[in-house]
């Protein structure tokens, strides 16, 4: 499952929604993190939660069996390593050789807050809730192999064994079950509270966490602001700070003024333009990471003009990319061309450069491909984006002297979902990325051919049998040579338009003395 402008939110910077006003918590201290954006998350359960505001802040109540490694960042700052996964409630774990079955062995000494264990019950519990309630949850804890669902069985050997069956190989498995949709809930907190409905969601668990990890939930108005304490019975590694106050604001000046002043540690969800003004500040630090996301304009293949290749490739060289990322990115954006975004393991520069913008060369493209001209196209973009609105502007004008029309398309939010995931649109935007940070998942529903998340509906028979292979192959060597083959197909059929991927942007107070990034914020390893 990707996540984009999913049920109407989209990732604009680092994360950027509105959804709230801003009111500081009464339990709030001076020497807590302050942490500002504009996000607010819409459900705290694991299991039911799809976009980046939910994700990034019910994770970090829950231990999972393992979790992703971290490297060195810019400027001193961490950044978490999606290509490693280490040991977190589980301390050592098997492969079958089939690579179907996966045995944990895990930590002793981890509870609940409620003092219960956290055992291999637990494990298998929360695992299976995830499935049977059949929410985003598990899409991301099942590598979206939903058809038929690739868990066989979970089963407590004993209270610190757990054994995880498949019914095929999946090399990214381990990575799955690092994700938030594997996060370890009190089954008897549940259980009391509604239980398991499948299909269904849990009221309690939308607004309430049955904690596990390295923090707890001391305060929460939903859509306003949330204070978390470190928890101090936690087994694992204590989580940096102390004490982590949260305030989600949709007022961006309010954001931009906090974030100047110093009133805010750590600022997320400030507009690029906003952010270039940051730069120069007194007592602060504008920092820009990488992230899997790109602006892309979606070409429906099967669709007129874009079931034609070469007309593919006329619109893709007739793009100012350089102008764009400077002009509407403000220079945070990366160029590239292919199905691996540069911040996804398995990214190759060399097989990945950008298109070159040439109008000669679109216009030679276009006689070749018999599209006759002139010709009227429309996009759709999500209304209030105005990234989205730049950048068809900027088409439009460039591609009037092609004999391409541009007609530009407005969509409310609810709107703009229903008729893109309907697949009733000529084209259109978004800014988009997977919801698991590895390629094999990216490409499980962006790439293959009928699903229905494959927005492009693009279909190479080709490439579909590479992924195959790549979602089966836990092989380094194996799995790099799949998805360069993959790359060179892709790049050769044009299925959309690459504008940059986007480069989110953090500003951090110079009181942060400890900083990790993440495209899904992890908050263990942030302190002042």
């Amino acid at each position: 499952m990707r996540i984009g402008n999913k049920r109407g939110l989209q990732f604009a910077t680092a994360l950027l929604s509105c959804m709230a006003g801003f009111a500081g918590p009464a339990s709030a201290q001076s020497s807590d993190l302050v942490v500002n954006s504009a996000v607010a998350p819409s459900t705290l359960d694991p299991a039911w939660a799809c976009g980046l505001q939910e994700i990034s802040f019910l994770q970090n109540f829950y231990v999972r069996l393992v979790q992703n490694g971290t490297a060195e960042g810019p400027e001193g700052t961490g950044v978490v390593d999606y290509s490693k996964i280490e040991p977190y409630l589980a301390k050592s774990w098997e492969v079958s050789e089939d690579g179907l079955v996966y045995t944990f062995h895990l930590k002793e000494g981890y509870t609940f807050e409620s003092g219960k264990p956290v055992d291999a019950d637990a494990v298998r519990y929360s695992l299976q809730r995830v499935l049977d309630m059949a929410g985003c949850g598990r899409f991301f804890l099942t590598d979206g192999h939903i058809d038929p669902v690739i868990f066989k069985s979970i089963e407590a050997v004993d209270p610190l064994t757990v054994e995880i069956t498949l019914n095929k190989p999946n090399g990214n498995m381990l990575g799955d079950l690092a994700t938030h949709a594997a996060s370890i809930v009190d089954p008897s907190i549940v259980e009391a509270n509604g239980g398991v409905t499948p299909g269904q969601p849990n009221e309690y668990m939308a607004a309430n966490v049955t904690e596990s990890g390295p923090f707890l939930l001391d305060s929460y108005t939903a859509n306003q602001n949330a204070r978390l304490v470190a928890n101090p019975a936690f087994a694992g590694e204590a989580p940096a700070s102390k004490a982590i106050n949260v305030n989600w604001i949709t007022a961006l000046p309010t954001l931009l003024l906090q974030a100047r002043t110093g009133q805010a540690d750590i600022t997320f969800g400030l507009a690029k333009q906003a952010v270039k003004t940051m730069v120069s500040n007194a007592g602060t630090r504008v920092i820009a990471y990488s992230s899997p996301f790109a602006q892309q304009m979606i070409l429906p293949n099967t669709k007129a003009p874009w079931n034609n290749k070469l007309f593919r490739q006329a619109v893709a060289h007739a793009v100012p990319y350089e102008s764009i990322v400077s002009r509407v990115a403000y220079g945070y954006g990366t160029q590239y061309y292919g199905p691996i975004p540069p911040s996804l393991p398995g990214f190759n520069a060399a097989l990945s450069k950008p298109v070159p913008f040439d109008l000669d060369r679109a216009k030679d493209l276009i006689a070749e491909s018999g599209v006759a001209t002139p010709v009227d196209v429309e996009v759709m973009i999500q209304e209030g984006d105005a990234t989205q609105q730049q950048l068809a502007t900027i088409l439009q004008s460039t591609w009037k002297d092609l004999g391409i029309t541009l007609k530009i398309r407005v969509a409310p939010a609810a709107e703009f979902q229903d008729l893109s995931q309907g697949h009733r649109v000529q084209s259109l935007m978004r800014l988009d990325g997977p919801g698991v940070f590895e390629v094999g998942y990216y490409w499980g529903y962006d790439a293959v051919c009928g699903n229905p998340n494959n927005l492009t509906e693009y279909c190479n028979k080709d490439m579909d049998a590479l992924i195959e292979r790549l979602r089966a192959s836990s092989d380094p060597a194996e799995r790099q040579t799949i998805m360069d083959q993959a790359t060179e197909i892709w790049r050769a059929d044009y299925p959309k338009i690459l504008f940059f991927e986007d480069q989110p942007v953090v500003v951090l107070s110079d009181a942060v003395t400890k900083f990790t990034f993440s495209p899904l914020p992890d908050y263990r390893y942030w302190a002042k």
